[in-house]
């Protein structure tokens, strides 16, 4: 087994920071598009949603 250099251990320490603090962001990323996905299925449950016509709803999107 090969010996263990401090500022290669250093490195490989600030690396798996790195990748963590991104794998964090992915997963606040997630959770809050699972947050506005689970309060858009409550206000459909509630009939708090519109319904229209695929026609009405092409006309909507080219709106924006």
């Amino acid at each position: 087994m090969e010996p263990v250099n401090i500022n290669k251990l250093n490195e490989q320490v600030i690396s798996l920071k790195k990748q963590m603090d991104e794998i964090q962001r992915f997963i606040c990323e997630d959770l809050e598009f699972v947050k506005g996905t689970e309060e858009a299925w409550q206000e459909i449950d509630e009939g708090k949603c519109r319904t229209m016509s695929k026609k009405d709803f092409l006309d909507e999107i080219e709106k924006w």
